[in-house]
């Protein structure tokens, strides 16, 4: 069974006009690691590539109900110097558990849920697993209301961007210099009595001004932009016209 859950984490990419971002798939079902890459490759894009930060956020899912989780990452050339991200990117693997890796049979990893840590194991062993889907972040240098570039985001690409960490927020700063705007639009919305993420998120990570989350903003206040010269999240008038963030597939 396939989990409804899903986390957008940032891939780091710098020195490019877009940025990477990796979503997550809990996959509860529990295979062995090369049925379970086979299932995110058929269906999604691949087994899920982690650095620490995610490991730390995928093993604190309520919906992650084992110990161990696959991940994409696995043996190359029967060393244990030597592995490998199944779906090839170069990230590093700096959050081994201690002792680990250890006994060379044992060719794939998992991550252990109660410390985020990185074990090898027998990649015959049946385990639930996450599968990834990568985005990009693209600004469109066009002036729109924020309904205008949540529909243009939707139509043209995936959806208006969700910044939902500190490093997410600090490349999509880094990736908005080019901006028209002094903000810019992303996926911020206030509704029902609450700010979300259009992307169906509630808010953890937050980055709103020392004055706090505004609790009940004006009307014509309910669509949240991020100020670029402040580094903050801002509520706007959702008829301003601003630049905005999409993400799309790479």
């Amino acid at each position: 069974m396939k989990a409804t859950v899903t986390v957008f984490l940032f891939l780091s990419l710098f020195g490019q006009s877009f940025s990477l971002y990796r979503k997550h798939i809990l996959v509860t079902e529990k295979m062995t690691w090369n049925n379970a890459q086979k299932y995110c490759r058929e269906y999604h894009d691949d087994l899920s590539t982690i650095n620490k930060e995610e490991a730390h956020l995928l093993s604190i899912n309520p919906e992650v109900n084992d110990e161990y989780f696959w991940t994409g990452l696995h043996m190359i050339s029967n060393s244990l110097e030597k592995w490998s991200w199944s779906g090839g990117e170069d990230q590093q693997i700096d959050y081994w558990d201690i002792l680990e890796p250890n006994y060379v049979i044992e060719e794939c990893c998992v991550v252990k849920r109660s410390n985020a840590k990185l074990h090898n194991a027998l990649c015959s062993w049946p385990l639930p697993f996450y599968c990834m889907e990568v985005f990009e972040t693209i600004l469109v240098h066009q002036n729109k209301t924020w309904e205008e570039a949540l529909n243009y985001c939707r139509q043209n690409y995936i959806d208006l961007v969700s910044l939902r960490s500190q490093m997410k927020m600090e490349e999509v700063i880094y990736n908005t210099i080019t901006s028209q705007t002094a903000y810019v639009w992303t996926g911020l919305r206030f509704m029902v009595g609450h700010w979300f993420w259009v992307s169906g998120n509630f808010l953890q990570y937050k980055a709103w001004s020392a004055e706090g989350e505004p609790q009940c903003p004006a009307r014509n206040l309910r669509c949240g932009a991020l100020d670029r010269k402040r580094n903050i999240w801002q509520p706007k008038d959702c008829e301003e016209k601003l630049n905005f963030v999409c993400l799309k597939k790479p």
